[in-house]
């Protein structure tokens, strides 16, 4: 039987990026991913500034370049009567998750096209597809088995086009849904919107396009450390899924390398990581919650965005 101090269930980018920093670490660590990369999936496509902080500190940003990321220095954002020009601090990169996820698991150690459907634990061993490991982190995503979260009656919905929205990330917001267009690789665009299940039928209705959902904000109280949208979804107005995604697969692998080589218990590991995880999220998805709520108050939120818009994007990209 193969044994492994960790074993992550996904190697999309949380997972991928998990497994790369415990290796880094010395720990023995593998995902296991039920895809195949590259595969298409529902994203907005837009690295923030901050994503790409963190594809530096894996040593990726350039390989990310050179696969042909748009760099974007500017959003463009309408509600209501109101549209106003957001000039970003620092660029953030346009860019397909189909890309992006293939990339990342290059080189790290995933298995692709390895679901896991059933986790046993026994004692301090966990038992997941014939192997044994002391630790187990979710990052199978929002669609999770493992981790339970509260859904809501929302669904993302993605379309690729051919021409560039330039260096902008333009972005809209209507009655039953918001999202924006994003310029990605090879002359095309990536468009991705929110939308109220209500509506969800005039979005796609002779549209090639993805889609996903129920979508889940809020992650229940679970047995494993969850990482990504397992641990649950980041506002998508936020632009920081990605960096969600990446940062929490990161503390993740530095909590649990401490915890291993000290020889700490899961609980002590994941009560750690939750403790952290809260401290760097909980204010950034406190935003995102008062966002959602200003939806319903298009000519409120109008108000706030045209009052101190760079403000409130920066201050999400600290």
């Amino acid at each position: 039987m193969r044994m492994h101090d960790v074993i992550v269930i996904g190697g999309s980018l949380a997972g991928a990026a998990c497994v790369r920093e415990l290796e880094r670490m010395g720990i023995d660590a593998i995902a296991l991913e039920r895809e195949r990369f590259p595969r298409p999936k529902v994203c907005g496509g837009f690295l923030s500034p901050s994503a790409v902080n963190c594809f530096e500190q894996l040593g990726l940003a350039d390989e990310i370049r050179k696969a042909g990321a748009v760099q974007v220095s500017s959003a463009r954002v309408r509600v209501a009567s109101v549209e106003v020009e957001i000039l970003f601090e620092r660029p953030g990169l346009g860019v397909s998750r189909s890309s992006l996820d293939a990339l990342v698991a290059c080189g790290a150690r995933v298995e692709q096209g390895c679901p896991v459907h059933e986790v046993k634990r026994s004692g301090r061993v966990f038992h997941v597809n014939g192997m044994e490991c002391s630790v187990v982190i979710d990052a199978a995503g929002k669609l999770s088995r493992f981790t339970k979260r509260r859904s809501v009656d929302e669904f993302g919905i993605q379309y690729v086009e051919t021409g560039t929205q330039g260096p902008v990330l333009n972005f809209w917001f209507f009655d039953d849904a918001y999202g924006g267009s994003v310029s990605i690789e090879r002359g095309r665009s990536n468009s991705c919107f929110l939308v109220k299940k209500d509506g969800l039928r005039r979005y796609i209705d002779g549209r090639d396009c993805l889609v996903t959902g129920p979508l889940a904000y809020d992650r229940l109280p679970g047995d494993f450390i969850a990482i990504g949208d397992a641990a649950g979804m980041v506002d998508p107005f936020c632009g920081e899924g990605m960096r969600h995604a990446l940062e929490t697969g990161m503390l993740a692998a530095r909590v649990v390398a401490w915890g291993v080589r000290r020889g700490a218990s899961y609980a002590e590991m994941k009560g750690e990581y939750e403790t952290e995880w809260t401290r760097r999220w909980a204010g950034r998805r406190m935003i995102g919650a008062m966002i959602r709520r200003l939806l319903s108050h298009p000519l409120a939120f109008g108000f706030a965005l045209r009052m101190s818009p760079a403000r409130l994007l920066n201050r999400m990209w600290d």
